[in-house]
């Protein structure tokens, strides 16, 4: 079962604190901005919100849910000249998107849900 909260605090602990503080560190020459954080950060609470609202969550509807999200990081990053994006995040990412979608229904296992369609 999705706990949202536990997912919601774990983004802000491992993505959007994370970015906050490189962006600070680099100062004006950093690539991306806060609304490139904010929106990072909203398109992962819609994919979890989305993911606890499943009526009967299957790997269909799960996964379509995954793709949408890494589609949607996939041009954040592009428009942040793939900045934004880096290997630290990039873990955190996948991790919890993968434990959301196995938190709420996914059976079929999978190395990382999101490299079919990731390009960060």
């Amino acid at each position: 079962m999705l706990k949202l909260a536990e997912f919601k605090e774990r983004t802000t602990e491992t993505i959007v604190t994370p970015m906050l503080a490189y962006m600070e560190e680099c100062g004006e020459e950093c690539e991306f901005k806060k609304k490139d954080i904010t929106k990072c950060e909203k398109l992962f609470l819609n994919y979890l919100t989305s993911l606890s609202r499943l009526k009967k969550p299957n790997d269909v509807k799960i996964m379509e849910r995954v793709k949408k999200l890494v589609l949607a990081l996939n041009k954040l990053n592009v428009r942040t000249e793939y900045s934004l994006i880096e290997t630290c995040e990039r873990e955190a990412l996948w991790e919890i998107i993968q434990d959301a979608a196995i938190a709420s229904g996914l059976k079929e296992e999978y190395d990382d849900v999101t490299e079919e369609w990731r390009e960060w």
